[in-house]
């Protein structure tokens, strides 16, 4: 039998683990005679051309992901339409409608839930073989036209390990995963993972072992898919200093290694171990989700808000790592008012990211499931992003959107850092309504680099000094090696120009960025070869002017 497992990605840098562990899976359990391989693209291909490239096979399986359910339908309706074939669809995004995408589409012929790698060995043998398909854990399936379904099997196990020479061939450098863990100690309403099963952990020394053979991929980034990577701080501290004791020797100087953890269930010793790692070894992801106590007591989300917050600063002091900061706009009992408080916290940690997302609906999930404890409205559409709740509304949700296209751009770019700073530090703005104030006046249009600095200063220069407002944004855009991008607006031409440029160029070289600062009488001064920050960005020097 021939069988084609296949994903598609949302940008190709991602290299999607759970095709490979279900392929690992099938070669470790199945009793068929099976030639088995995958296929991977993303959502942003052709198509048709990945239906017309895709090897002729008896079995095709998907996983399945809110970011390509629906290109995922499209590829297998065009596959059965070309080919004699069965087609299985598998992932969290089927998982929880499993009868209800049987009774939609006709093209699909079974769906399997739970763990993979044990299930789905079962289903092939129970195809190649005739065997019964009610032996199938976790498979719903048609028998003479009705829809049946099969109770899923929890297990224990260490799944088998999916790096294979081929995975390697395929990955050609990509982000790569590693899970180390499966399940979540948590049951956030609007989560999937802590539903999954137990939390179990995989055998250390394999770990150790793939750490090592991903390090050496060819990658720059390894994240770990660990839902709580800290969940057992002994385990964590292992890995750490596995990861430490190791890097620049056994593991590349340059590679990271990217975790999710909760950050007020960190140890001294963990802390510890973190403050100890090299630069840029490792970048930690922690969910914040919301500062209103109340919404996390509702959304079962067990949070000690001020150790996380004594935490984030105590990483954020280390200096050695990237650290990004989740919000969650739309969860219960939070209105406009209660989220602007907590994005003023989140905001004021001053974190390297502050990601604000919006909440989704996810089949499976509470929230989804028990619509009268958790009342709102969202996109039948996927990712089933929230439209308005009982706090806020539709048009509250939509400035937010505003706001948060203003916060990747000002904020998380790394771009204007300065100058957010000399706006809400000096000035004394809101940094929320800072945020939503320009988001708004922007109002989604995709500014070219140059022109939204330009409304930036436009923006604000009646509310602050304009001269230091000026100088702040051009400093900003020679820091992240912008300085193309500076506006014409934003300019001065002064015949001392050329006469700094010469002085400079015997302490500078001849490769580097400067402006005058005409309001603080200095020179900012960035070389090309100078290393840049956590957050993406140049120091740069200063001189004083006409010296």
């Amino acid at each position: 039998m021939k069988l084609i497992i296949g994903c598609l990605n949302s940008k190709y840098i991602h290299a999607s683990l759970s095709p490979w562990c279900i392929l690992a899976g099938v070669r470790e359990f199945s009793k068929s005679d099976v030639n088995a391989s995958v296929a991977e693209s993303t959502i942003n291909a052709d198509l048709d051309g990945f239906v017309h490239d895709i090897p002729k096979a008896d079995v095709y399986a998907f996983s399945c992901y809110i970011w390509n359910i629906e290109k995922t339908l499209y590829v297998c309706r065009k596959l059965k339409k070309t080919y004699k074939c069965k087609i299985v669809l598998g992932g969290p995004e089927v998982a929880y409608r499993a009868k209800d995408i049987l009774q939609q589409y006709d093209y699909i012929d079974f769906v399997l839930s739970g763990e993979g790698e044990f299930n789905f060995p079962k289903l092939v043998d129970a195809i190649n073989l005739s065997l019964p398909f009610d032996t199938v854990d976790g498979l719903t399936y048609r028998e003479n036209g009705v829809v049946l379904s099969v109770p899923e099997a929890q297990y224990t196990a260490t799944p088998p390990n999916p790096y294979t020479q081929e995975f390697f061939d395929a990955l050609r450098g990509r982000i790569c995963y590693i899970e180390t863990s499966r399940g979540c100690p948590y049951r956030c309403a609007f989560c999937l993972s802590g539903r999954c099963s137990s939390l179990r952990f995989f055998d250390i020394q394999a770990v150790k072992e793939n750490i090592l053979l991903l390090a050496n991929s060819g990658t720059r980034t390894v994240k770990f898919v660990d839902r709580t990577f800290n969940a057992n701080y002994r385990r964590a501290n292992e890995i750490l200093n596995f990861i430490k004791d190791n890097y620049g020797n056994k593991i590349p100087q340059g590679v990271c290694f990217h975790f999710e953890i909760a950050g007020d269930i960190l140890t001294e010793e963990t802390l510890n171990v973190l403050s100890g790692l090299p630069m840029g070894a490792v970048q930690l992801e922690i969910g914040m989700q919301s500062f209103n106590e109340e919404t996390l007591r509702l959304i079962n989300r067990k949070t000690d808000t001020q150790k996380l917050i004594k935490n984030i600063k105590t990483l954020l002091s280390f200096q050695n790592m990237h650290i990004h900061i989740d919000l969650i706009a739309g969860l219960t009992g939070e209105d406009l008012q209660s989220f602007k408080n907590s994005f003023n916290i989140g905001y004021t940690l001053h974190a390297h990211m502050l990601q604000m997302g919006f909440l989704k609906l996810l089949y499976g999930s509470d929230m989804r499931e028990n619509r009268d404890k958790y009342p709102c409205e969202y996109s039948d559409k996927p990712p089933y992003e929230v439209t308005s709740t009982p706090w806020l509304t539709e048009s509250e949700i939509l400035a937010l959107k505003n706001c948060e296209d203003a916060l990747e751009r000002l904020y998380n770019s790394g771009r204007f850092l300065l100058t957010l700073d000399f706006l809400t530090q000096e000035v004394g703005i809101e940094p929320f309504q800072l945020f939503f104030d320009f988001g708004n006046a922007v109002n989604g249009n995709k500014l070219s680099l140059s022109l939204y600095a330009e409304k930036l200063f436009e923006f604000y220069k009646d509310k602050c000094d304009s001269e230091i407002l000026r100088e702040k944004i051009v400093c900003d855009l020679l820091s992240c090696g912008a300085e193309k991008h500076i506006p014409n607006s934003l300019k001065i031409n002064d015949p001392l120009y050329k006469k700094v440029k010469s002085e400079l160029s015997e302490q500078m070289g001849t490769n580097f960025s400067f402006a005058l600062l005409y309001k603080s009488g200095k020179i900012f001064a960035v070389t090309q070869s100078e290393p840049k920050d956590l957050f993406g960005r140049k120091k740069g020097k200063y001189f004083e002017l006409g010296t």
